[in-house]
């Protein structure tokens, strides 16, 4: 309609004006214009002119400050609070343990692995975590797939850099030093390709070329490089929660087998082309056949649990028997310590957040907004998974660390920034309609 009366036209603007969500106002506006226009017809058809029309729609419709004020209500940014308070419980546990095994470190009868600061810089890493969290809840996630480019070409650069250049830690070369400040490209990659496999496979059509162009670009390329510098645990974790976004995404069997194979024979590859790969797993199978060797670590993981009972051996006990125990063996020192009465909170706590992880998902209207959260929350849940499965025996053990608890840098950083990305969608959730995609 062209010759819309001036006092709807002014109406709808003081309406607009008010509304706080700025990504709705082009939508409410249209929707509101379009209404007032049928009241005005109505009346027209009933012989009042414009004027009388316009006045009597104005009236139908109420206060122009009520409706805005009912429209920002409606609107109003959402907080993730329960999510945000049990990732908060998982921070205080992780500083709690830290603190427990830097005195366990100092109490032993060899000072190790430079635990002395343990505490503070894991305090630290917190702090940038938090830092992290904050500036990714206020992004605009929407825009991430105008990025997705970027992103892929960054972490594949990245990880190659490591290959070539990267210093080799733990058997694995996934580092890269710029300077004082080193980076674990694995531990950050599957996020990222998660990401960026979530932005193009929103509103992907299906066909066979579209299929063999994920296979090789979200498949082959991340876990051909994740092999190439020995990140096992990375390349499983990714191979999961990717799986899990094409079965979430629409794609079904026709997307997911292709995956599903190549996944298959890069871990067979991979088995095969390491030193006693067969024997590593051997040992979880044979652990006391293999007592001396490949079953050492399962049998002092057994017996740590086992002995430890309900309350455990003390805060800040001392077990000289596993090495790096604020890492990946994280959970089983919090049993062995203080028992499964620990244990079992930190797992209540963890199923607390993977739930609260869901229900975000199922609460987001936006399909892109969904695959993010659906892809981090297959992250952290496989990571939960394993870590803690190994923790206690029951899964082979790999460098999984336990999300939030596990001392860490890189890993940590990038956990908190995911769940950041998470609030930057729950936040908007009653903002956005169904097409996430906006003009930047």
């Amino acid at each position: 309609m062209t010759d819309r009366h001036p006092l709807v036209q002014e109406y709808v603007n003081d309406i607009c004006r008010q509304v706080r969500a700025k990504e709705l106002r082009k939508e409410i506006k249209l929707e509101l214009l379009s209404h007032l226009d049928e009241l005005v017809e109505s009346r027209k058809e009933r012989g009042h002119d414009g004027d009388e029309a316009a006045r009597w729609a104005l009236e139908q419709m109420g206060n122009a400050d009520e409706v805005a004020s009912g429209l920002n209500r409606v609107h109003k940014p959402r907080i993730p609070w329960l999510l945000l308070g049990c990732l908060a419980l998982l921070v205080a546990i992780a500083l709690v343990v830290m603190y427990a095994v830097e005195l366990s470190y100092a109490a032993g009868p060899r000072r190790m692995y430079g635990g002395e600061d343990l505490f503070l810089r894991e305090t630290v890493n917190m702090a940038l975590g938090a830092a992290a969290l904050f500036a990714a809840s206020r992004i605009d996630y929407r825009k991430l797939p105008e990025l997705s480019r970027v992103l892929y070409g960054a972490t594949v650069i990245g990880l190659l850099s490591a290959i070539l250049w990267g210093p080799t830690v733990n058997g694995m070369s996934s580092y890269l030093d710029l300077g004082s400040l080193r980076i674990d490209f694995a531990a950050m990659a599957p996020y990222l390709f998660i990401a960026t496999a979530a932005g193009d496979l929103n509103g992907r059509k299906d066909g066979l070329r579209v299929t063999l162009l994920h296979a090789a670009l979200f498949s082959f390329v991340p876990m051909l490089l994740l092999a190439k510098v020995k990140a096992i645990s990375d390349l499983l974790i990714y191979a999961s929660a990717y799986t899990v976004l094409l079965v979430v995404s629409g794609g079904g069997s026709r997307r997911a087998v292709p995956h599903i194979l190549i996944s298959a024979g890069m871990l067979l590859a991979y088995i095969l082309h390491i030193p006693n790969g067969f024997s590593r797993f051997a040992g979880f199978f044979h652990r006391h056949e293999m007592a001396g060797d490949a079953g050492y670590f399962y049998i002092q993981i057994d017996e740590a649990v086992r002995s430890a009972g309900w309350w455990g051996h003390g805060f800040a006990a001392v077990m000289n028997k596993l090495p790096e125990i604020h890492a990946d063996t994280v959970f089983t020192y919090i049993v062995y310590s203080l028992g499964w009465f620990a244990g079992v909170f930190v797992l209540l706590a963890v199923l607390l957040f993977l739930s609260q992880l869901v229900k975000a998902s199922l609460s987001v209207r936006d399909p892109y907004g969904r695959l993010l959260i659906c892809g981090f929350s297959s992250i952290f849940a496989v990571q939960f998974v394993w870590n803690i499965g190994m923790s206690i025996g029951v899964l082979p053990i790999s460098s999984v660390s336990l999300p939030f608890i596990s001392y860490g840098g890189s890993g940590l950083l990038i956990q908190l920034a995911a769940v950041g990305i998470v609030y930057s969608v729950y936040r908007r959730k009653d903002m956005v309609r169904t097409n996430s995609r906006i003009q930047a």
